[in-house]
Order: structure tokens, then C-alpha cells, then sequence
């Protein structure tokens, strides 16, 4: 007998396995409501749960890092922002204050020239020279307009900045109230106590040689002494120009003289505008000079 080729079907085989199918569902619908099959459907469902609680929670706790990651970084850059605009603010904070002050600088230096009596030049520090021995500046000023070495340069208030020791075509070197080597006659204006002002420096100016029966308090203000005794002998420095304050008083009992510190009128570690003196010459007359 012949073998059927394979690509024929048994018609009754594929019956029998339809009939089995039917069979197996409708035992599981009569079998869906029963306590046994509802027990394992509970089981399973509670499994279920069981499983993708855990799974849900790492989702919601993944998305919460990543929220705090989102907000980490808006906070970072907001805070660079800030701190760029607190540095902007700041840096024109500080232009604003320091052209306040040079303006406030150059009013005060105006109302002088316009009240003094001296024919005057004004300059401006291109430079300083500044260390424990020596407080210099250069301005830019010279021979070219009227400076001469030994003219007498004063700032805002009429006060004592310096001397001039060097001299060039359009600059000059200003030897401040503060160098070591500057010494001025001056007085208490108050009392009349005079003594010798020389600079120390960034320390407060020394106030020596004054006579002990002479009252000197904190607070007091110094001016030069200005002694002129007729036009070609007279003090180095014009009377009445600021000096300085009082801040403290070295007197000894029973001592001839007395001593005092005292903090320069001008804050000429910073000053940018002053003033040169171009028609006063005092001091001894030079012994060469034509009569």
C-alpha cells in the first residue's frame, strides 16, 4: 500500500483535536467560578503586586534623583549668575566711588586755586616711589610750566603735600610730608607750640622738640609756622598751611620737651590731584646768588 504523501492532512485527526479544544475551554469557563481556581487567580494577583510594587518604586524614586539632578543644576546656574552680576555690580560699585572721589578730589583743588593767594599749577601723580626710607611721586608737570626745584606743592585744604627736589622739561619728583628726610617747622594753631614735623613713613608724623610748658591735646589741629622775618629770609614752607592732627602726646614729668603723633591732613599715600606753588621762595638765601 501506497504511504500518503505529506502534505496531505487527516481530516479526522484534525477533528478530534478541534473537539479536544472545545472541551478544554469549556471546562475552564465552568471551572472560572469555582474556589479553588479563584483561590489560585488571588495567589496570582497578589504575586503580581508583590513583584511591581518594588518595580513602581524604584520608577518613582528613579524619577525623583533625576528631578533632583534637573534641580541641582538650575540652582548651579543660577547661582552663577547671581555671582556674575554681584561681581559686575561690585566692580561698578567700586568705579562709581572712586570717580566720586576724584571728583569731589579735583572740586576741592578748583576751590583752592580760586582762594589762594599763590600762583599756582595743577598735576596729577603718575607715579609713586614708596618704601621704609623714602615716600616719593612724580607729577606731571615741569620746567615747561614755571616748576622749579625747592617749590612748595600743597593738596585740598591748603594743606602741606610736599617739596619739589627733582626737576625735568615736563615732569617733576615730589619729596611727601612723609618721607623720613622731610622736616617742617610747625605749631599747635591753638596754643602756639612749635616744633619740628618730620615724616616716618606709613607711621603717623613725628611732632618733636616742643616745649613742655606748651599745651598739646589730642585732636589739636598743626599748621606750618611760616616765621618770615622779610622777603628773602623767611620759613621754607608758607605759614598756615594743614598739616595735621594730634593722636597722641609722649610727655615725661619733669621733662624739657615734649613730643606728639600726628596723622597728615592729606591722605597722601592716595592723593591724585595737587597743587605747586610757583611764586614763593623761602629758606636762607643761597649764598651765590647776584645781589
Amino acid at each position: 500500500m501506497l504511504p500518503k504523501h505529506r502534505g496531505e492532512r487527516n481530516p479526522r485527526a484534525g477533528l478530534l483535536a478541534i473537539g479536544a479544544a472545545l472541551i478544554f475551554n469549556v471546562v475552564l469557563f465552568v471551572a472560572s467560578g469555582s474556589a479553588p481556581v479563584i483561590a489560585v487567580q488571588g495567589a496570582a494577583g497578589q504575586v503580581m503586586r508583590t513583584i511591581s510594587q518594588p518595580i513602581a518604586a524604584i520608577g518613582a524614586g528613579a524619577a525623583s534623583v533625576r528631578d533632583l539632578f534637573v534641580d541641582i543644576r538650575n540652582l548651579q546656574a543660577r547661582l552663577a549668575a547671581l555671582l556674575d552680576e554681584r561681581d559686575r555690580l561690585s566692580a561698578e560699585s567700586a568705579r562709581t566711588a572712586s570717580l566720586e572721589r576724584e571728583v569731589a578730589e579735583l572740586q576741592a583743588i578748583l576751590d583752592l586755586r580760586a582762594t589762594t593767594s599763590f600762583a599756582t599749577v595743577a598735576a596729577q601723580v603718575v607715579a609713586r616711589d614708596f618704601a621704609i626710607d623714602r615716600r616719593y611721586v612724580i607729577l606731571d608737570v615741569g620746567s615747561v610750566d614755571g616748576v622749579k626745584e625747592g617749590d612748595v606743592v600743597i593738596g585740598a585744604g591748603a594743606s602741606l603735600a610736599g617739596r619739589v627736589i627733582q626737576v625735568s622739561d615736563q615732569s617733576c619728583q615730589v619729596r611727601l610730608l612723609t618721607d623720613p628726610e622731610f622736616l617742617v617747622t610747625a605749631e599747635v594753631a591753638s596754643t602756639g607750640a612749635i616744633g619740628q614735623v618730620r615724616g616716618r613713613a606709613a607711621n603717623p608724623l613725628a611732632f618733636d622738640d616742643v616745649d613742655a610748658q606748651r599745651q598739646v591735646a589730642v585732636g589739636a589741629q598743626v599748621t606750618t609756622s611760616g616765621i618770615e622775618l622779610s622777603p628773602t629770609l623767611r620759613s621754607a614752607f608758607p605759614r598756615g598751611l594743614a598739616v595735621g592732627r594730634v593722636v597722641a602726646v609722649n610727655s615725661v614729668t619733669s621733662a624739657v620737651l615734649q613730643s606728639a603723633d600726628i596723622e597728615p591732613t592729606l591722605d597722601l599715600d592716595s592723593v591724585r590731584t595737587l597743587l605747586v606753588i610757583l611764586n614763593y621762595r623761602g629758606g636762607l638765601p643761597d649764598p651765590n646768588a647776584q645781589p
